[in-house]
């Protein structure tokens, strides 16, 4: 999975914008999630996060291409906000692993009886 995180505050049509850039480099499908006040009218903190999912080993191309639509599209702004890329590679699959074999449990031997000869 690669992510790309625009923390600050943005347009109402920058995060569409990325999202539009970033399917044209990379012709990944993104997905858009924002948190906080959308666009700059309130003051506060939008966070924006927009994440495709890599398969296969083009994750260093798809990484090149999604650090040149993040360039270009930073690149459109007076003030531009901080943007993190975070790539996540595939996990690999476990092997199979068979279950352990239970233990074999052993029975206490019984207790020897004090006035039985063999227990003495």
């Amino acid at each position: 999975m690669i992510s790309v995180k625009v923390e600050g505050p943005v347009g109402l049509d920058e995060p569409q914008d990325l999202l539009e850039e970033l399917g044209r480099e990379t012709g990944l499908a993104w997905r858009l999630e924002t948190a906080g006040q959308k666009g700059t009218l309130g003051g506060e903190l939008a966070v924006t996060m927009l994440e495709a999912l890599l398969g296969g080993v083009a994750g260093a191309v798809v990484q090149v291409a999604v650090q040149r639509a993040v360039d270009n599209w930073r690149g459109r702004r007076l003030d531009p906000p901080i943007v993190t890329i975070v790539v996540q590679p595939p996990q690999a699959p476990q092997p199979a692993r068979d279950p352990e074999p239970p233990q074999p449990t052993q029975d206490p031997e019984p207790p020897q009886r004090s006035d039985d000869p063999e227990g003495s």
